[in-house]
């Protein structure tokens, strides 16, 4: 019987805390509140913003030519939703922006889900206000399963398209040629179809860059609220307060199977947890007036993007991050795409069309309106769940 899921707040047990870490949990945006260093997120990209003023056209130089910037446009086709079209250009327009996380999926890496190649484990739609008095981001779990669209390769040929796919194969459709745009691109086209909203632009952040993002932190703070022990994930954690370096932030944002209920909703919560502590650290390290940090923290965060033409410009991320720079605590949200379970995988439920109405029309997205709770019990051994479908390896394409 399919179980219904519990439109809860996702909570971290408490352990040991510094008293310079923020304590209040990220919650699946159940109520109105937010991480109150993420309501400063805006300080961060600010940061760029100084920092090309001060650093000079060779460091500038050198971080535009970090980020991989790839045009889609042909790979996305005319049948898309209309974009926004603000009354007065000069007022702004709301963005809304697809982040990924990638990695590739051979060897070590391999989830067992039959499909190998490059895989996103995270996507998330940052949805930013056009008054920039809000960002919120909203996640859809990689398991839900959704019909993916034929979509174009770089060669010009089609995709097939596919009926209750698992969400995150649509990245590795797209890119199994290898390239990380074609991949994107496809997963736009997919968000677009299960949402209606226009995806403006899109950022890729490799999972193998992102260590070195955190290491160039020195660390990052975080509260696990449980021993892990994951081989496989080559994970092993105590529970409590303790300064993960890249190798574990990466494990610990990524490891599944072995942590809480298995299921990919509470991993959704745990990467949550995780942007809010980058964010709190990244601040507390006063990389505003430390240039040689700041140098360091950009030099490999650029590294780790690829992103569409338009958002990957630094003055345009300059430009944003000034536009934000008035971004208070209560303007930041996650929020979890409302679901259904469908079997050991999940669906959009009813209540996720208010959602993405919101996200169409600019408007706040009710409080209430996310997805969480536990996973379903485990099938006997041999019993496939329902709803999951069977392991294939990725689609070919059709002439």
């Amino acid at each position: 019987m399919q179980a219904v899921p519990r439109h809860a707040n996702a909570r971290v047990r408490p352990s040991a805390r510094r008293a310079d870490v923020a304590d209040a949990p990220i919650r699946h945006a159940r109520r109105k509140r937010r991480h109150t260093a993420l309501g400063r997120a805006g300080i961060t990209g600010l940061a760029l913003v100084l920092f090309v003023g001060t650093g000079g056209a060779l460091a500038y130089s050198e971080m535009q030519g970090n980020i991989n910037r790839q045009d889609i446009s042909s790979l996305l086709g005319n049948d898309r939703p209309s974009p926004a079209a603000p009354d007065d250009a000069l007022e702004g327009r709301w963005l809304n922006i697809l982040i990924l996380g990638s990695d590739s999926r051979a060897g070590e890496n391999d989830d067992g889900s039959g499909v190998g190649g490059m895989r996103s484990d995270t996507a998330m739609i940052a949805h930013i206000s056009a008054d920039r008095s809000r960002v919120e981001l909203v996640s859809i779990p990689r398991d839900t399963l959704v019909d993916i669209p034929s979509c174009t390769l770089p060669n010009g040929t089609q995709t097939r398209p596919q009926s209750q796919a698992m969400f995150n194969s649509a990245f590795s459709m797209g890119g199994q040629s290898g390239d990380v745009g074609a991949a994107a691109a496809c997963t736009i086209k997919t968000v677009e179809q299960l949402t209606g909203v226009f995806i403006d632009d899109f950022v890729v952040v490799d999972f193998a860059g992102f260590i070195n993002m955190v290491d160039a932190l020195g660390g990052v703070p975080m509260d696990v609220p449980e021993p892990i022990n994951d081989p496989q994930a080559d994970l092993h954690l105590q529970a409590g307060y303790q300064v993960l370096n890249g190798h574990d932030a990466l494990g610990f944002a990524r490891v599944r199977k072995s942590v809480g209920d298995g299921s990919d909703i509470s991993r959704i919560g745990r990467q949550q947890e995780l942007v809010a502590a980058i964010a709190r650290e990244a601040l507390g390290k006063n990389l505003l007036t430390d240039l040689p940090a700041l140098y360091k923290f950009l030099d490999a965060t650029t590294s780790t993007l690829t992103t569409g033409q338009t958002v990957g410009e630094i003055p345009t991320l300059a430009g944003l991050a000034n536009s934000l720079r008035g971004l208070d605590a209560a303007g930041i949200a996650f929020a979890t795409m409302p679901f259904d379970w469908a079997g050991a995988r999940v669906v959009p439920a009813d209540e996720a069309d208010a959602m993405w109405e919101a996200l169409r029309t600019d408007a706040p997205i009710d409080a209430t309106l996310t997805g969480t709770g536990e996973a379903p019990p485990e099938p006997p051994t041999g019993e496939p769940a329902a709803g999951t479908p069977a392991a294939s390896g990725v689609p070919g394409t059709a002439g």
